[in-house]
């Protein structure tokens, strides 16, 4: 993430940090009653070890070391038990904050990243902020007031073998000081790692019929391959870089009895101090500094939840899409681009743009691939902004109306169709949440969707989408998009190749419908198919991010353009076909 980070990690936790707060203070009166057992076995000692024994009084000891425990346990409890509604609460909160700060994005923001990065962002980075919330504050601060009042305890009763009980404390943390210096870099490397690694297996995954026609192999694949081998490297280079320091911070973490024991001999040789209290500091010895492994797991796992917080603050910090301070509504449906020029990154898209397309008219959008067609007209609805020029709607420039103004006046077809896991109904009134069926119906027979989605296992109630039963072939998914469409009922249609997937049959059905649809409509069409705008009130021809020709198909046809090139060679392909030979 370039700039200063803004979002921290208790920053996240929003209005639950008083949770978090209180399973921290829970965490730690628990760490407190786990010492109040061992200095009541010492009391009980002393009094056995000295007749006559006072049996009242040891009674009453063991009761209290009864009620400490169960005391502690409840304490721990309750505190696991805040922590993890503060965690999921936090998580909640978290990830529909992603998804509304996804939803103001530009494009150009998702360009930029793989499925898989962002996928990584809102599972893996959100979850381990779940585990480091309802897990490890807990831990942590019961990590550290243990010892502390362990040492506090120690000095109570002996300040003698207290300061033999030091040593492995202040020597652990310098440990872990040198085990940590540098790890920065190597865990920023680990994580790119494994987001290019995540991208990687999104498109093998989705790339999987290819791989299967050809006959391809994982290893094959050389982009998963190096990406899962650049994965597996840096994580055996992060484990030889930490093995030997925590070999070292393990060993003097468990060394405080190689301490206390000689110099508690010592003193009790000496009749300084008294067999229970050497037992004492013997027994709390050797496990006082138990929780500092969890600490140091705490230090790795909080760089690699900072790391994971820089790439969500990516998405919470990103500029989104400009809202205007006093927006402005269309009263009109024209459309205009007035020297329009754009770019992705450092490649040009687009160079001075010069269009009018007059409200209810049908504009068609024709050139060669990567032209900038489709960059055109995802251009009207502010998928991105333009950094040259403007485009009006309605001699309103876009930038002037609210993102959520300008997406109900378009409604867009988009060549690549997605489906979500829902049924077909709910696919099809998402563009209007207050659709009837009846809404729903209608929209599907216009777009001649009706009759294969009744022949469905349960009609308009069948799932489809990646985790649907039922799935549905190109042709379909492309009706049900334009039955979207025609439910939206938006001003300005947009068309991005809308037919391509529909057999001869069911276009021209499809066609009709679109006849239906566009009257009084603004609309772009984007078409490889000349065939299908030969009736366009005006052809526009793009070549190399450019305007080059500009008529209707008639006028087009009367001199040597690319159009007309563009048009003999599509009528030629409608009369290709296989020249079988003699065997």
């Amino acid at each position: 993430m370039q700039g200063e980070q803004k979002t921290t990690l208790f920053s996240l936790a929003g209005q639950h940090k008083g949770k978090l707060t209180a399973s921290a203070l829970l965490a730690v009166l628990s760490a407190g009653l786990s010492l109040v057992p061992f200095y009541i076995i010492y009391l009980i000692a002393l009094e056995l070890l000295e007749p006559p024994v006072e049996q009242v009084l040891v009674w009453r000891l063991v009761w209290y070391f009864v009620a400490a425990v169960i005391l502690r346990f409840l304490l721990l409890f309750g505190s696991l038990i805040v922590s993890h509604i503060a965690a999921f609460n936090t998580l909640y909160d978290l990830r529909i904050k992603l998804a509304r700060s996804m939803g103001g994005l530009p494009m150009g923001f998702f360009n930029q990243r793989t499925t898989g990065g962002i996928k990584k962002v809102l599972s893996e980075d959100v979850e381990k902020i779940e585990l480091f919330l309802a897990h490890h504050i807990p831990d942590l601060t019961a990590g550290i007031a243990l010892p502390l009042m362990a040492i506090v305890l120690f000095f109570v009763l002996d300040w003698r073998l207290a300061l033999a009980a030091l040593p492995p404390l202040p020597l652990s943390f310098f440990i872990l000081s040198r085990m940590f210096r540098g790890s920065d870099t190597v865990l920023t490397e680990y994580h790119d790692a494994l987001e290019a690694m995540n991208g990687t297996i999104v498109e093998y995954v989705r790339g999987m019929p290819v791989v299967k026609v050809f006959n391809q192999t994982v290893q094959s694949f050389a982009r998963f391959q190096g990406s899962v081998c650049s994965y597996r490297d840096l994580s055996v280079q992060f484990t030889k870089k930490m093995a030997p320091p925590w070999g070292a911070f393990m060993a003097v973490a468990t060394s405080s009895l190689f301490f206390i024991l000689p110099v508690g001999v010592w003193l009790y040789m000496r009749r300084s101090i008294e067999l229970p209290l050497l037992l004492l500091f013997l027994i709390l010895g050797a496990g006082y500094l138990h929780t500092l492994p969890k600490v140091a797991s705490f230090g790795t796992w909080l760089r690699h939840i900072n790391e994971g917080i820089g790439r969500i603050d990516d998405v919470l910090q990103h500029p989104p899409v400009q809202v205007p301070a006093n927006p402005r509504i269309p009263q009109r449906y024209d459309i205009e681009f007035r020297d329009v020029g754009f770019a992705y990154g450092d490649k040009r898209a687009l160079r001075n743009i010069n269009l009018k397309a007059a409200e209810g008219t049908v504009t068609a959008l024709v050139g060669p691939s990567g032209a900038g067609k489709t960059t055109m007209a995802r251009l009207i609805p502010r998928f991105w902004d333009i950094q040259e020029g403007e485009i009006l709607v309605g001699g309103v420039n876009i930038k002037e109306v609210s993102p959520e103004t300008l997406m109900d006046k378009v409604a867009f077809v988009f060549q690549d169709i997605f489906m979500f896991s829902d049924t077909v109904f709910e696919n099809i009134r998402m563009c209007m949440a207050g659709a009837t069926e009846a809404d729903v119906i209608a929209a599907a027979k216009s777009a001649q969707a009706h009759e294969f989605i009744e022949q469905l296992p349960q009609g308009y109630q069948t799932v489809i989408g990646e985790g649907g039963d039922t799935h549905l072939s190109g042709g379909e998914k492309q009706r049900v998009s334009i039955a979207r469409a025609i439910l939206k009922d938006a001003p300005i249609v947009i068309l991005d190749e809308a037919t391509a997937f529909a057999d001869p049959e069911n276009e021209a059905k499809i066609q009709d419908a679109f006849s239906q649809l566009m009257q009084d409509k603004t609309v772009i069409v984007i078409a490889h198919r000349l065939s299908s705008i030969t009736d366009a009130d005006q052809i526009v021809v793009i070549d190399k991010g450019r305007i080059v020709e500009q008529g209707k198909h008639k006028q087009l046809l009367e001199q040597p353009t690319l159009y007309k090139r563009m048009w003999e060679a599509h009528t030629a392909a409608q009369d290709w076909s296989f020249q079988l030979g003699a065997a």
